[in-house]
């Protein structure tokens, strides 16, 4: 060998300081496969999440009736939740950047700051360290819609990384509206840029974000039409992991910056405006942990993080809207392993600033018990976590804000039973109670006039049952249910019975086929407080794919949504798209 030759070697991203205890429930590249186009449509994937179009455009997800800011989302390790609205358009991230998947339907560890009561959702994103990389991908549909997504990745020096993506969509969907045809005139962009410095143990990431998009909401047959004229979204973080001996630490800091133009028209010409809303929100924050082993089978973690969420918002009849709130938390944890057994505990102080609420107690224990004998896994989860209402809820009164409002709470328990035989068969069943209290919802008084209250006691009791087996190599079938009780109240959409089944078949080597039959059960939307039966019908809905593999670098897939046409009204006065087939080209070339 020359002294010019070299040998690149490429290593693995460092241990994480802190384990969550979320598990990986799909990859990136498995998704793709199957036709997603943005973490939304990889989230619709998974049996026990919800994901349902937001009223002002985009896509949110609910966990077991948990949804807002109550679900964290965690982009590779930062809470992206808008900081505004305390939401997060889960449609925004294409596909081609994400990597994995993970998830807990249990509440978000004090270790990782304040907020998600609700659940977490774990997205990993694809490093900028590793083999020269291309993926280019494109779409099209019959609503109709097109769109294009890349990544690419390249080494600058011997421990320094690049990685680049972009991607765009332009719609032209035509919604019925009350007085005619509309056209959504959609068409959105995306750039993200990742920036990795590793060396040994040591790991240095920088992270950018821009999103920009214009828009129609989906509209109902009795409200206005509402116009997202402009939407643009900046993110920025920071993070270091260092190791020096055993002692982990790791800090990050981060700012996300909002602008959104939203105009109401009372017509389908968009020439009578009704009201407009000039939006600036912003948040910034830092975080930092410190972890260090006790010995082979014990780890203490500490932990500080503080945000602060401001925004103002100028027009409509009430002038200028402005606020802030700022949540600090503290956190310890200790995990111990030994054998089949693992126990996680952490414990946390929030403290907010900004609105009238005291300090709060936080915890979260994890036990899991994974015999050496038996395909056998046996989890138990019980935690108690908080959040304080976004701007929007507090401040924005033509939206029902109310700055009366306290924060929320949720106490869950959780018991996770997973039996699995690699490549032959995987069940899951996971029992769960939860009380909430302080719950954000609409008013259903007509006395209140749609002003947000919090809700007294709710009570939760459930379980989610997920199995799939493969009685032949190519062969592989699955179902999914999900049962959900709930005395106290009623919330929109959140139905006692959901329920899928699905067919998976590779003839060949090269082909994937797949057919799922989806049921949401009846459900309250908007429903008045008097309402005791569910006032929207239960819905089935069919959806089929099928993968080709054309060469190692091409792969194609044809997928089919709502195949019957059901059209379910998904919410009062709105109906679904119908039936809608969508081709995708993928090209990877490392």
């Amino acid at each position: 060998m020359s002294e010019e030759e070299t040998i690149e070697v490429f290593d693995e991203r460092p241990d994480k300081p802190f384990d969550r205890d979320t598990v990986v429930r799909i990859t990136g590249e498995e998704a793709a496969a199957r036709g997603a186009v943005d973490l939304a449509t990889a989230l619709d994937m998974l049996p026990d999440v919800d994901v349902r179009d937001a009223g002002r455009g985009g896509f949110n997800v609910d966990i077991r009736g948990s949804r807002k800011g109550a679900v964290s989302v965690l982009i590779d390790g930062v809470l992206v939740t808008d900081p505004y609205y305390g939401t997060f358009d889960v449609s925004t991230i294409p596909i081609t950047d994400v990597q994995e998947i993970r998830m807990s339907t249990t509440p978000q560890s004090p270790i990782d700051g304040p907020g998600g009561p609700g659940g977490v959702i774990e997205v990993l994103t694809r490093d900028a360290i590793g083999p020269q990389l291309v993926i280019a991908r494109t779409t099209a549909d019959t609503l109709p819609s097109f769109g294009v997504a890349g990544t690419a990745r390249a080494a600058l020096a011997k421990n320094l990384a690049l990685r680049l993506s972009a991607s765009g969509l332009a719609g032209a969907r035509e919604f019925d509206a009350k007085g005619g045809g509309l056209d959504e005139n959609r068409h959105a962009g995306t750039g993200a840029a990742r920036l990795e410095y590793r060396s040994g143990k040591d790991r240095v990431v920088v992270d950018g974000f821009l999103d920009d998009r214009h828009y129609i909401s989906p509209p109902s047959e009795t409200s206005s039409i509402l116009v997202i004229d402009r939407e643009t979204t900046e993110r920025f973080s920071a993070k270091a992991d260092v190791q020096r001996g055993k002692l982990q630490v790791q800090g990050l800091a981060f700012v996300s910056h909002l602008h959104r133009l939203s105009r109401n028209f009372m017509d389908t010409s968009l020439m009578v405006q009704q009201r407009v809303e000039n939006l600036l929100a912003l948040r910034t924050g830092a975080a930092g942990l410190v972890t260090r082993p006790i010995n082979k089978e014990a780890r203490w973690t500490a932990s500080a993080s503080l945000a602060r969420d401001s925004g103002r918002v100028g027009g409509g009849n009430n002038g200028l809207v402005e606020g802030d709130v700022t949540t600090f938390e503290g956190a310890g944890d200790f995990q111990y392993e030994r054998g089949p057994a693992r126990v996680d505990a952490a414990v946390g102080v929030a403290v907010p600033f900004g609105i009238d609420a005291n300090p709060w107690p936080e915890a979260k224990f994890v036990a899991r018990y994974r015999p050496n004998y038996g395909p056998f896994e046996l989890t138990t989860t019980v935690a108690r976590k908080g959040r304080v209402p976004s701007l929007r809820e507090r401040f924005d009164s033509t939206q029902g804000g109310n700055a009366a409002l306290d924060p929320e709470f949720a106490s869950d328990a959780e018991m996770r039973a997973i039996a699995e035989k690699k490549d032959r068969y995987r069940v899951e069943v996971a029992p769960f109670v939860k009380r909430t209290t302080g719950t954000i919802r609409r008013s259903t008084d007509p006395a209140d006039m749609g002003k947000l209250a919090n809700l007294d006691q709710l009570d939760f009791k459930g379980v989610d049952v997920m199995a799939r087996v493969s009685p032949h190599p190519r062969i592989t079938v699955g179902g999914a249910y999900s049962y959900i009780t709930l005395s106290g109240g009623s919330l929109d959409r959140l139905p006692e019975h959901r329920a899928e089944a699905w067919v998976e078949g590779k003839p060949e080597k090269r082909l994937s086929l797949l057919a799922r039959v989806r049921y949401y059960g009846a459900f309250y939307d908007q429903a008045p407080a008097t309402a005791t039966e569910p006032n929207l019908p239960a819905y089935t809905t069919v959806e089929a794919s099928a993968t080709a593999i054309l060469s190692k670098q091409y792969l194609l897939v044809l997928r089919g949504d709502d195949l019957l046409d059901a059209r379910p009204q998904t919410h009062l006065g709105y109906f679904g798209p119908g039936r809608v087939v969508l081709l995708v080209l993928q090209g990877d070339w490392e």
